[in-house]
């Protein structure tokens, strides 16, 4: 019984979190989600029919969004708090499990995402962690499997904390999309695509296609220092 109440407590703060910081409901945040999360549809070729894996899926956040454009979305995630949650936002295909060792058969699925994940795009992360991630996430795709990982950029979060605390080395943040790179190619993914998320205002945003404005723009000055980056590669 109070192992029960501090479970339900717990998911109470990690849901006021989310309520708090991302998941307000707004139309700046649904612009966020929707942005993000049609990006990572496009790059990763998801489909009707494709079999997807969220490695790192958190709360089902973005999932909430990516399962409208599959049957078959799977989500892991080391937590059983996270796993909790997304059992009571109605996600079926849930997995216990780190990126780090996924407990699963090679060769299954279309493509495998993990957005900022820890042990990708963290401080804590490192060269070691980012490789065996994303080996892992190359071992269970199939032959010709998209593999995508999204997490803020280092130019971006130094801005932030500059313009918040005015030293850009408040918010540490080592990763850079040279270092998830240079993952992707030590496990052996062909074709890399990435794509930085511009910061365009989102009032100008909701008048504009996005999906237009943010290829235009990573062609262009803004392919650096966006807020947010997605990078792909294929098995």
């Amino acid at each position: 019984m109070r192992a029960e109440f501090e479970l339900e407590s717990k998911l109470k703060t990690i849901l006021r979190w989310e309520s708090q910081s991302r998941g307000k409901g707004t139309p700046t945040d649904e612009l966020k989600r929707d942005r993000l999360v049609w990006h990572l549809v496009t790059m990763g070729h998801i489909e009707a029919n494709s079999i997807v894996l969220s490695a790192g899926c958190g709360t089902g956040y973005f999932e909430l969004k990516v399962k409208k454009f599959t049957d078959n979305l799977f989500c892991l995630d080391v937590s059983r708090e996270m796993i909790a949650i997304c059992r009571m936002r109605g996600f079926r295909n849930l997995i216990r499990g780190s990126a780090l060792h996924l407990p699963l058969r090679g060769d299954v699925f279309d493509c495998v995402y993990a957005l900022s994940i820890t042990s990708v795009g963290s401080d804590t992360a490192t060269d070691h962690t980012r490789l065996r991630t994303v080996q892992e996430m190359r071992r269970v795709s199939k032959n010709g499997g998209m593999i995508l990982t999204g997490h803020p950029t280092t130019v971006w979060k130094q801005i932030r904390s500059l313009l918040e605390h005015g030293n850009p080395n408040i918010e540490k943040f080592r990763v850079s999309p040279e270092e998830v790179a240079a993952a992707y190619k030590q496990s052996g993914l062909k074709a890399l695509k990435s794509i930085v998320l511009p910061p365009i205002p989102y009032p100008a945003l909701r008048k504009l296609k996005y999906q237009r404005v943010d290829r235009m723009a990573s062609r262009l000055l803004l392919s650096r220092i966006g807020p947010y980056l997605l990078m792909s590669g294929v098995k």
